[in-house]
């Protein structure tokens, strides 16, 4: 596995922070119930729940984005163990 140039790593910084931003935006209308939001999701047949459950995979997206361990593909600066495949299951 090799290592992101810096440059590499700030562009991915930046990536993730503006998805994490919109996705951020979003769940003010979520909680809120604007009318927006009830409207999309009650033509779905899923108010309230689903406005809500949406809201709370989005909030969970945003930290996920934001905590660097948690990122899928966060672990691109560590060398495997010449034992693990897939991602660290062990073979």
């Amino acid at each position: 596995m090799h290592s992101l140039t810096e440059r590499a790593k700030r562009l991915r910084w930046i990536l993730q922070l503006v998805v994490a931003a919109i996705l951020a935006q979003a769940l003010d209308f979520k909680f809120t119930a604007a009318p927006e939001s009830v409207d999309i999701v009650s033509t779905l047949g899923v108010e309230p729940a689903g406005r809500i459950g949406s809201g709370i995979a989005e909030a969970v997206a945003v930290v996920l984005l934001l905590v660097p361990a948690s990122v899928a593909g966060g672990a691109a600066d560590r060398r495997a163990s010449p034992r693990t495949v897939n991602g660290g299951v062990a073979a």
